[in-house]
């Protein structure tokens, strides 16, 4: 709801005029505008104070009305988000937009990696080799645990074509588009999902910005490690791109600074953040074919 919206509803579920400072600054500043538009409300000045009153109450209704048709009580309880928002807000991007849950695309080859929850197993290499890959549907208060590592790659190349990962790799690859889930973050930090999570990024501001975040969101028990590629330093200078660079260079910078207050700044992160700045080049994790 808008900050116009609140305010307007607030005056309408009170039966005695409300005083200025029953509303934040911005609000106030809202409903000045909205009396002298429409003159459907009444600013009042009483000594010190300043006092709001609905002229029209009916027209103040209808107008919330129009800008949200549905009231959030009258809507079923299991209406997903983003339609829920449609009726409330006319616009699915407007209110709560987040999904109450998302899917972790993967892929296995060793025939031990496997996901339990207590109940049911998941055998991601079985279905890696009937369907070309695996998925599971995750949400908060799930207790699903794997076994092996879990590998997360940001293009969906990597995930595509597997040859560049090592031959001792037994875990389970899996790929996000490019940023984390906030969803999928809480989920890895509510309990411990694996050993270890390997995070392969391309090496860019956006990049490093998800290193940090899933550092931040990991629970305590995981090993969070950095996937470093093949001779990467030479690969930044000669493939690395300047545009990529400059787009992404404060969100770099503000993520080696938080690596260094988290002590999380190895000497591998110190030579990417010298060589990028030196050179003003990102490299992105295709490279790894080069």
């Amino acid at each position: 709801m808008s900050i116009l919206s609140g305010a307007l509803s607030r005056l309408l579920d009170s039966d005695q005029l409300l005083t200025a400072s029953t509303f934040t600054l911005t609000q106030r500043k809202e409903l000045e505008q909205f009396a002298q538009s429409t003159r459907q409300i009444e600013v009042i000045k009483q000594g010190r104070s300043t006092v709001y009153r609905i002229i029209n109450r009916q027209s103040v209704f209808n107008y919330l009305r129009q800008l949200h048709p549905l009231d959030n009580d009258s809507l079923p309880a299991n209406l997903p988000v983003r339609s829920r928002n449609i009726g409330t807000e006319r616009h699915s991007k407007i209110g709560k937009t987040s999904h109450d849950c998302c899917y972790l695309l993967m892929k296995a080859w060793d025939s031990e990696v496997v996901w339990d929850d207590g109940n049911s197993t998941m055998q991601v290499s079985e279905l890696t080799e009937n369907f070309g890959a695996a998925v599971l549907q995750i949400s908060l208060g799930q207790t699903w645990q794997t076994n092996r590592p879990l590998l997360l790659v940001e293009n969906q190349a990597l995930f595509d074509r597997c040859d560049w990962l090592p031959e001792n790799f037994n875990g389970s690859l899996a790929y996000y588009a490019g940023q984390l889930s906030e969803l999928f973050l809480q989920w890895l930090g509510e309990q411990k999902r694996t050993d270890v999570v390997i995070l392969f990024p391309d090496y860019d501001g956006v990049g490093l910005s998800n290193f940090v975040r899933l550092n931040n969101a990991l629970h305590p028990d995981s090993l969070l490690d950095f996937y470093w590629l093949p001779d990467w330093e030479n690969k930044l200078v000669t493939f690395g791109s300047s545009k990529i660079w400059q787009e992404t260079r404060i969100l770099f910078e503000n993520a080696i600074q938080k690596l260094e207050s988290m002590n999380a700044l190895s000497d591998d992160f110190i030579k990417l953040g010298n060589l990028s700045q030196h050179y003003g080049k990102a490299l992105e994790q295709e490279a790894i074919w080069l």
